[in-house]
């Protein structure tokens, strides 16, 4: 017997009220998965629609054995399982399989047990098939491309999905990202990422002195070897660093910017575009006008790294640490205290201390 509160859920499932997309969330251990899903997807199959249940690849043959164990005896529902791969090789006669295992599926009220990699590979094959080269000079293809077509719009139109763990499944990685055509370089390779290395072969460079000069504000640990762990304990000593890796640029230490060839007064504009957060138009207009084309990428890079306040490596050297879980709140007590999460550093003000 289903509880009332299961019985609701399950009935706003079948017919929501308001006639579009709904996300209802019960407790745990309430009976989404063992009891709401095997009655809505019953239900729901009643021969003219396709009923599918979305699951995680994780949660799959679980969904599916308890689908056989609910639906396949005395109810006799089939469990249909189709998974689809980027791998298949897909040709007209495969298309009109699967389009008639789906056809069988609606026919016996059959349920469709289906993970987000299933769905988003058979709308990329339809989209490759349509791009590639091969349908304009092979008819197998083009006719292939079509079926794909018709069976992507036809699956559109009959299905009912019910999605398990809608959370994970609606989240922005199963959104449809996959490669497809041609590999190409990203804008600025490779010196979007040899430059960096270069920055930090500089910031290695002046670490020692800097811990030497301000010991309280800036802190390193190289008893590991290889790159130190540097930490930024004052946001005020970042505008020291990024002035030190600056002038090391201007004088010509990274390599892929020779920023030593340029004239003295294309150098000062360039150091305030790249350290200053509002930056003047005749700054601009001078160093865009110098550089475009050749090492304005590269200045761009070097600004979003070490922009005084919002630079990108001050925010690594500083808000980013190693997990701690404890810590001291010198304004309670000189014992650790939990905090409140896991990375973010915020003592939880209430704590039962059984020290």
């Amino acid at each position: 017997m289903a509880r009332p509160v299961q019985v609701a859920v399950a009935r706003e499932m079948i017919s929501p009220t308001s006639k579009r997309n709904i996300s209802l969330q019960l407790n745990m251990g309430e009976g989404k998965s063992s009891v709401i899903i095997p009655l809505v997807a019953s239900t729901l199959a009643n021969g003219s629609d396709l009923v599918r249940v979305v699951t995680l690849k994780p949660l799959s043959n679980q969904m599916f054995q308890l689908l056989v164990s609910r639906l396949s005896g005395l109810v006799n529902r089939p469990i249909f399982y189709v998974p689809i791969s980027r791998n298949l090789r897909m040709n007209t006669s495969l298309v009109r399989t699967i389009k008639s295992l789906y056809e069988r599926c609606i026919a016996e009220r059959g349920i469709l047990v289906v993970q987000p990699e299933h769905i988003l590979s058979l709308k990329l094959m339809n989209i490759d098939t349509l791009l590639g080269p091969q349908r304009i000079s092979n008819e197998d293809e083009s006719s292939m491309a079509d079926e794909l077509g018709l069976l992507q719009d036809w699956v559109s139109e009959v299905s009912r999905d019910i999605l398990d763990e809608s959370d994970e499944i609606l989240h922005v990685r199963y959104q449809l990202i996959y490669t497809a055509g041609k590999q190409m370089p990203i804008n600025g390779h490779p010196h979007r990422w040899t430059t960096i290395q270069q920055v930090f072969s500089r910031l290695q460079a002046h670490a020692n002195q800097l811990h030497a000069s301000f010991p309280n504000m800036f802190a390193v640990d190289a008893r590991l070897g290889g790159f130190p762990i540097v930490r930024i304990l004052d946001p005020r000593i970042f505008h020291r660093i990024s002035s030190l890796i600056l002038n090391d640029a201007l004088e010509g230490a990274l390599s892929d910017l020779p920023l030593d060839a340029f004239p003295p007064l294309i150098q000062a504009a360039a150091y305030r575009f790249m350290t200053q957060v509002e930056v003047s138009d005749e700054d601009y207009k001078l160093v865009h006008s110098y550089c475009a084309g050749t090492t304005f990428n590269g200045i761009l890079l070097l600004r979003g790294l070490l922009l005084d306040g919002e630079g990108i490596l001050g925010y690594v050297l500083k808000e980013r640490r190693w997990r701690v879980d404890y810590g001291l709140d010198p304004r309670r007590t000189m014992l650790a205290v939990p905090y409140r999460a896991k990375v973010c550093y915020v003592q939880v003000d209430l704590v039962a201390e059984g020290h």
